[in-house]
């Protein structure tokens, strides 16, 4: 993965993570088609690389993601418009999406648009105080995509998601935090050092637990609980058998075991 190189993209990995950083910065990194594309490849290479145990994702400049480039999009008829977002934009997002690592938006700046869904749709979104997140699909009279109307009621529910959608206000990363949108706020300067340092930890964790887990979660919302009990006796049933777990399950007993005990080792 490491040897990927792309014109809309800084990719890099070091240590199980592999930091994504979208790199339009004077255009704030707004997702052209050929950043669409780019970010298919992207994700579909880090999907396949067992090595890669953690995604942080961020933008380069003063703007995560502005959202789409309508440089792109102007002019293009509705049926152009249905095979642009079901070829290209669908493509990435379902790849992003489904990735099996844990994803991790460090939110530098503005948020909008679908650059806003995209941040909302990492599991873990830290910004900085310098963030924004909005929604402006209605200022040009359209509704939100790249999973918006998925994300934003089952984060802050459905009258808080129809605000936000209606009205497109700018929500500053602490309003963002007070509403449940992201897990934490930092000072500009400490954003991408905290971040890492929880990427560094989640790394470490098992990865095939973290995996399961993220994609339990990311289901469980469609699901009803005799189907969630089912993923988890497979989950379970899978994890028990694995190396972390054995390890894991000596430690707990090691630490449980009083001094004085006589070790069974032979």
């Amino acid at each position: 993965m490491s040897t990927f190189e792309f014109e809309t993209l800084d990719v890099r990995v070091d240590q199980m993570i592999c930091t994504v950083t979208l790199n339009r910065p004077k255009r704030l990194n707004a997702m052209s088609l050929k950043m669409r594309r780019e970010l298919g490849d992207c994700f579909a290479a880090i999907a396949d690389d067992t090595a890669i145990h953690v995604v942080v994702l961020t933008g380069a400049g003063a703007a995560f993601c502005s959202g789409g480039d309508i440089n792109d999009f102007s002019g293009k008829t509705s049926e152009e418009m249905h095979t642009l977002m079901a070829r290209t934009s669908h493509r990435w997002f379902r790849s992003f999406w489904n990735l099996p690592q844990p994803v991790i938006a460090a939110v530098n700046g503005a948020a909008a648009g679908g650059g806003c869904n995209l941040a909302l749709a990492c599991d873990l979104v830290y910004a900085s105080e310098a963030a924004y997140f909005c929604q402006t699909f209605m200022e040009i009279g359209l509704v939100p995509d790249l999973g918006g109307a998925f994300l934003l009621p089952r984060l802050i529910g459905p009258a808080w998601a129809k605000e936000l959608a209606f009205f497109g206000e700018r929500v500053t990363g602490a309003q963002a935090a007070a509403m449940g949108l992201v897990n934490a706020v930092f000072e500009p300067s400490r954003l991408m050092d905290e971040v890492m340092a929880r990427a560094r930890r989640l790394a470490a964790r098992p990865a095939s637990a973290v995996s399961l887990m993220k994609r339990m979660m990311n289901r469980a919302f469609e699901s009803s609980m005799e189907a969630v009990l089912d993923d988890e006796l497979a989950a379970q049933s899978f994890l028990f058998g694995t190396a972390d777990n054995r390890a894991g399950v000596g430690r707990f007993l090691a630490a449980r075991k009083p001094a004085n005990e006589p070790s069974t080792d032979a």
